[in-house]
């Protein structure tokens, strides 16, 4: 399976800004799971976090109109979703202590928010090199390396043999790797891949 480009991506971009409901699942499909991540880093709050992932799309959507290319789809996503965490901060009883635990956050991480961007854009290539590995593959890796379930009960799920699951977790690896190779992101990939694989 040939993978996307940057052109057809920005050719969804097109599509979206034409109002393409289509266009705009794609967006969805490809990014929702990798925002809500986000925000879930940032608030200690899961539901929270997944209403403000939530309301950036449906911003997205209302402003369709003002994004031409999948990188200015990105930046108001991460942009819409941070400034919701932190407005959702504000908003909490205990503010003082929540804001100077963030603030002691961004202190420490002197660019918390970018290392979080940078951080779900290489899990998102992750999952788009996993997504073309064969079906069953996927399955394995998924469920061992993202769920972290034992081999056992992948076996028991599967209906396969602990050693075909664990030749098929190498396998999978060795394949993520490979198709992530070349790419700007392949060091912090292999970074991420290793604390999977642990």
């Amino acid at each position: 399976m040939k993978e996307e480009g940057i052109i057809s991506e920005d050719a969804y971009a097109v599509r979206l800004q034409q109002g393409d409901e289509l266009a705009f699942r794609y967006v969805m499909d490809r990014y929702f799971a990798i925002i809500t991540s986000f925000t879930k880093r940032i608030l200690s709050d899961k539901a929270a976090a997944e209403d403000i992932a939530e309301e950036a799309f449906i911003k997205l959507w209302q402003h369709h109109v003002n994004v031409s290319t999948f990188q200015s789809i990105k930046a108001f996503l991460y942009i819409t979703a941070k400034n919701g965490c932190l407005n959702q901060l504000r908003q909490e009883k205990n503010l003082e202590r929540r804001h100077q635990d963030y603030t002691t956050r961004m202190d420490q991480e002197m660019n918390f928010i970018e290392n979080e961007i940078i951080r779900a854009e290489v899990k998102a290539e992750i999952y788009k090199a996993v997504s073309l590995l064969p079906e069953k593959m996927q399955q394995v890796f998924r469920l061992g390396f993202i769920e972290g379930l034992p081999n056992r009960e992948i076996a028991r799920l599967l209906g396969i043999s602990v050693n075909t699951i664990k030749a098929q977790k190498s396998r999978a690896m060795e394949l993520v790797k490979e198709k992530l190779q070349g790419k700007d992101i392949y060091p912090l990939a292999i970074i991420l891949l290793s604390l999977l694989n642990k």
